[in-house]
């Protein structure tokens, strides 16, 4: 179809886009609250072969020909600022900075295996420390992200460092610790075992490897871990993530999964994914990546997109929540009722009958016309008083 977007990408109608952005008010604040300061980067970077997603990039050609990319993440640009702005903290320096971040990235991937290739992240970073409590902050508020738009959380916790130590007690060579890591955390056993079987694991290791995807659920998890994995290193990770659930009054929503271990060779730390329930994919996701880009750094990425998704869908009849209120052919009144926070259509004829006939159309409840404010049939009394109130005048028609 002519004008149609490109693959991967589509159009967001009224409806959806007050949606949208209600939920990233919600958020900013919800990360304002918290200290969090708003850090904006540029859309267009110098493509670098090392960065994390330069598989992932849009590449375009620059005037001096150079390579440019459309931006595919946040956290890269974010930490080249710090690196820039704050070498104190890039050096090491124990100084919290908390950071937050919205806007558009791109994927050039194919929209046939993922639909979408242009969408919003929103997300925050805590840079220059590294301890339990740090990463305890940022599932408090992983989880209230998911709360603060409506839903239920529920946060799976883990640790990519005790699979690791178990690969290193293993002797699993670096160039197949990805795909045996991803089997582990989709938690594909026959996967484990066939990958298991051609690098020649046996032993104690290769069988607690085996058992890694059911250490999933409450805090018992962890004796369960230990009683699997006596061996010193893997039992510090452990203790690690001990550490940071131990900072939470309330753990009801929580969840430890010692097989999360995706992106191995990024994340050093704790890691985590939030869900809500009947919906079966992670609305956000994240974790501690020191020594990767920064000494000391962890944040997390909501995908917009998918986050609302997970909401009932918006009312799309004219005039549904969010609409226009009231039409108005009395321009300095309608100017009062916004100045009070009430949304006014202009009506697009300057009489109250041609007003009162587009209101039905658009399903919007009042009228206002010389100063008066009409209800339409069904409107609510109180509304309509209220609106009065507002506008200064108890005077005026009842219902049109």
């Amino acid at each position: 179809m002519t004008g149609a977007p490109p693959d991967g990408t589509r159009f967001v109608p009224p409806e959806l886009a007050r949606v949208r952005s209600q939920a990233l008010a919600q958020l900013h604040r919800l990360y304002e609250l918290w200290g969090y300061q708003p850090v904006e980067v540029p859309a267009l970077e110098r493509y670098r072969p090392s960065h994390p997603r330069a598989e992932q990039s849009f590449k375009l050609s620059d005037r001096d020909s150079g390579v440019l990319a459309l931006r595919s993440d946040f956290t890269p640009a974010l930490a080249h600022w710090v690196r820039a702005t704050y070498p104190e903290v890039a050096d090491g320096a124990g100084r919290a900075l908390r950071l937050r971040y919205s806007g558009t990235v791109w994927h050039a991937i194919d929209p046939e295996l993922a639909r979408t290739r242009e969408f919003t992240q929103v997300g925050i970073e805590l840079v220059g420390v590294s301890h339990a409590r740090a990463d305890a902050e940022l599932i408090h508020l992983a989880r209230e992200s998911v709360r603060t738009v409506g839903l239920t959380p529920r946060v799976e916790i883990g640790n990519p460092g005790f699979v690791r130590a178990l690969f290193d007690l293993a002797g699993v060579p670096d160039d197949r610790r990805e795909a045996l890591a991803d089997a582990i955390d989709r938690k594909d056993r026959s996967d484990i075992r066939a990958l298991g079987r051609a690098l020649a694991l046996s032993g104690p290791v290769a069988a607690a490897l085996l058992e890694v995807p059911d250490l999933y659920g409450g805090r018992s998890v962890l004796e369960e871990a230990r009683r699997l994995a006596p061996w010193p290193e893997a039992r510090a990770e452990i203790d690690r993530l001990e550490g940071v659930v131990e900072q939470f009054e309330d753990d009801s929503e929580l969840l430890l999964d010692l097989g999360m271990a995706r992106r191995l060779a990024y994340y050093t730390g704790v890691t985590f994914r939030a869900y809500t329930f009947d919906f079966g994919q992670p609305l956000l996701g994240g974790g501690r990546y020191d020594g990767v880009l920064l000494p000391h750094a962890a944040g997390f990425a909501i995908g917009l997109e998918r986050l609302l998704s997970a909401l009932p869908a918006p009312g799309s009849a004219p005039g549904s929540a969010g609409g226009p209120r009231v039409i108005a052919t009395d321009d300095g009144a309608a100017r009062r009722l916004r100045a009070a926070g009430v949304t006014v259509l202009r009506a697009a004829g300057a009489d109250a009958s041609s007003a009162r006939a587009e209101a039905r159309v658009r399903g919007i409840p009042f009228v206002l016309f010389d100063g008066t404010l009409e209800a339409q049939d069904g409107a609510d009394e109180a509304e309509l008083a209220e609106l009065r109130r507002q506008l200064g005048t108890s005077e005026g028609a009842g219902r049109g």
